[in-house]
């Protein structure tokens, strides 16, 4: 093996330890110093109904991601395959991001909280706040078809933090 093949492998051998620690959840079950540790939910205004509604698609999502995988890992599976996987992760990957990266964008029109969850039907938008009007509404889906060109269906939702709680 040549130098420069050694050192490339090395260097890609470093640089994915670095990423896996910086990635890495702490673990760090003592708190020596007694720091006291803010729920950031409270913090935000970020409502509870809709985090355990963007865990499921999460959920949902990674068990998709597991399953292409292990066909990119499989070792008898075509490169046909393995290539439509790895299309598919990028495709689930950069959907997850625009969804949040949605969210933000609703959520700094003034709105207390939203949800962004695209399928194949369209997408669909939960947004709380105290009052709901028509050009509130176009303004949400204004901002979902500059992200999602091709997408025909919209449903935007209005809904208060007490109605929430009875979904």
């Amino acid at each position: 093996m040549k130098k420069n093949q050694f050192a490339l492998i090395f260097l890609t051998v470093i640089t994915m330890l670095a990423v896996w620690y910086l990635k890495s959840p702490t673990k760090n079950k003592d708190n020596p110093d007694d720091t006291p540790v803010i729920n950031v939910n409270n913090v935000t205004g970020r409502t509870d109904e809709l985090a355990s509604m963007r865990q499921v698609v999460r959920d949902e999502r990674n068990l998709k991601l597991a399953s292409l995988n292990d066909i990119i890992a499989d070792e008898s599976a075509t490169l046909v395959s393995k290539t439509a996987a790895i299309a598919e992760k990028e495709q689930i990957s950069t959907l997850n991001e625009q969804e949040v990266l949605l969210e933000s964008k609703v959520m700094n029109l003034g709105y207390r909280d939203a949800f962004v969850h695209y399928t194949a039907s369209g997408v669909e938008v939960i947004v709380v706040a105290n009052a709901s009007s028509a050009t509130a509404a176009l303004d949400v889906i204004d901002i979902i078809y500059q992200t999602f060109d091709k997408t025909a269906n919209v449903v935007v939702n209005f809904v208060t933090a007490e109605e929430l709680k009875g979904i």
